[in-house]
């Protein structure tokens, strides 16, 4: 099996920030030590950081958080001087490395475990994760390579060398827009607070996961409008209690993706399942059960309940009253064995359901959803 490793550059000046990136704190650590951990959570226990300014303070950090330091001692000269000192390391078992620069902390594990598997299953010079046709971080690059960076002028940086092996190069298509977003400026570091380790996809997310299952615009369509009436139902519950209980990001990025699996056998396990594989487990629980579901009477609505309540109140692009969905279910199905029952109970649940939106909403969830979607 290929041996893998890591290459952090961390070495930059960070004078768009005005601090040290790397050190910045991020989810209980810092922003360097989570770009460790990604690897070290895919196994890939060789991870060089290279530092620069802040040598001792960047140095320690690494160390604490498992990786190897290494001064680039010409860190002003840019980041390929950093790739320089990084490969200048690399035990000689490695096969390939990651090279992930230090303020792009908001790249999936899951990102990496598929560009680890892929690179393994395809051994290309170079593997890039490409985000809505964009490539980003980060590539993984071939031991086949290292002569051709150690021999490079410096000229165009690495790009340059990267590009004269595109003829041996692969993208692997990942639902991650942490790939394309690094942290230049205060404001994408906020960015990056409100973003870390959230567990549902945005909407640039969703796009490139319907790209990716090459989802039919009908079903497409279907899920925007029922994003539509779930982020109303979320609001109006959010009013109500007087405070914002349900997140309506999740519930959003979860009604996007709710028919994701659409057209197999159990789709909804299947779209679950999609979610699970790109990190995207919260969005992944509430699909698993938009088919059916019972809240019982001492338990709040979550976002689950949500997503599935709007799903019931829109037929393909428009809204429906819950017993019509049901009973349209019924005359479709009603010679099949056991499915006329089984349609009847699921009915009775959601009825369940909708009676208790509508006491918590004070108002009928069936109007909330013809609004939303007039």
């Amino acid at each position: 099996m290929s041996v893998l490793a890591a290459i952090i550059p961390a070495a930059g000046l960070s004078s768009r920030m005005g601090r040290c990136k790397p050190l910045l704190p991020l989810g209980g650590g810092t922003v360097l030590s989570h770009c460790i951990t990604l690897f070290q959570e895919n196994h890939i226990d060789r991870v060089i950081v290279v530092t620069g300014k802040n040598p001792y303070e960047v140095s320690s950090e690494a160390t604490k958080a498992g990786a190897m330091p290494i001064h680039n001692n010409h860190f002003e000269q840019g980041m390929f001087s950093s790739v320089l000192t990084g490969i200048g390391v690399l035990p000689p078992e490695v096969s390939a490395f990651f090279l992930l620069p230090a303020d792009m902390p908001l790249i999936r594990p899951e990102t990496i475990s598929r560009l680890a598997d892929e690179y393994r299953r395809t051994a290309p010079a170079v593997l890039y994760p490409r985000f809505l046709g964009e490539r980003g971080h980060p590539p993984v690059i071939g031991r086949e390579l290292l002569p051709d960076i150690l021999h490079h002028d410096g000229s165009g940086g690495l790009r340059s060398v990267l590009q004269r092996h595109e003829a041996d190069a692969l993208d692997l298509d990942v639902a991650d827009s942490g790939t394309l977003l690094d942290l230049d400026h205060p404001e994408d570091y906020e960015h990056a607070l409100a973003r870390f380790d959230t567990a549902y996809p945005n909407e640039r997310e969703c796009r490139q996961l319907w790209a990716m299952r090459d989802l039919p615009e009908h079903i497409a369509d279907h899920c925007r409008a029922v994003a539509r009436v779930a982020a109303a139902l979320c609001t109006r519950l959010n009013a109500r209690s007087g405070v914002a209980a349900l997140n309506p990001a999740l519930v959003r990025g979860a009604a996007l993706t709710h028919d994701i699996g659409k057209g197999t056998k159990r789709h909804e396990t299947v779209g679950a399942n999609l979610l699970r594989t790109h990190g995207f487990h919260a969005a992944a629980d509430i699909v698993a059960e938009h088919f059916d579901l019972t809240l019982p009477l001492d338990q709040p609505i979550t976002e689950k309940e949500v997503v599935f309540l709007a799903d019931k109140l829109v037929r393909c692009q428009s809204p429906v009253a819950l017993d019509a969905r049901y009973l349209e279910k019924l005359a479709a199905h009603r010679h099949e064995p056991g499915a006329g029952q089984a349609i009847l109970g699921r009915l009775e649940r959601a009825r369940s359901l909708l009676s208790r939106f509508d006491r918590d909403m004070g108002a009928s969830a069936e109007d909330v959803a013809r609004k939303a979607l007039a």
